[in-house]
């Protein structure tokens, strides 16, 4: 993980790669198989008799070549356009072009048993809002939030605040 000091106001800090690299091979399987499913010969060129199998087998190689660029760029992005940006107020979270700002007096609640069963902060801001990130690997960010957040309310005052709310 790599952190930046932007002066004494600002630090950047990238989620854990190991959960980020999940989701990548998660996302690179649903594609090869919508790819295949969608444009394959489906591997005909193994039962074909008549022995016209390189045109079934460029389709095949092209499928894989489009497999492999889809998931090198998908992986590009996530592994570099998604990071947070932690003030003294206020966490960003960056991701692609967009900027998503939630305020620390904002933040009510933090699931810390979902939080620590699934590696990813879960906390619900004060218009009942949840918003899930993806935990860094020294948990810096989860420690900002406990620190800045002054709102924290305990499970049971949020469950009688939101009662629609399942937690």
């Amino acid at each position: 993980m790599i952190t930046y000091n932007f002066g004494m106001n600002e630090k950047r800090i990238y989620p854990s790669r190991k959960s980020l690299i999940k989701t990548i091979v998660i996302f690179s399987i649903v594609i090869l198989i919508l790819l295949y499913a969608a444009f394959s010969s489906r591997f005909a060129w193994a039962y074909d008799k008549e022995g016209n199998i390189s045109g079934y087998i460029i389709q095949d190689v092209a499928i894989l070549l489009i497999w492999i660029v889809l998931t090198s760029i998908a992986s590009y992005i996530l592994l570099t356009k998604n990071y947070y940006v932690l003030t003294k107020v206020d966490i960003t979270h960056h991701k692609l072009n967009q900027e998503v700002t939630y305020s620390f007096s904002s933040i009510l609640y933090i699931d810390e048993e979902y939080t620590k069963k699934h590696n990813t902060i879960l906390f619900y801001l004060n218009t009942g809002r949840s918003v899930f990130l993806v935990l860094d690997d020294k948990n810096e960010v989860l420690d900002a939030i406990n620190k800045g957040a002054k709102n924290l309310i305990s499970r049971q005052e949020f469950h009688a605040k939101f009662p629609k709310i399942r937690l």
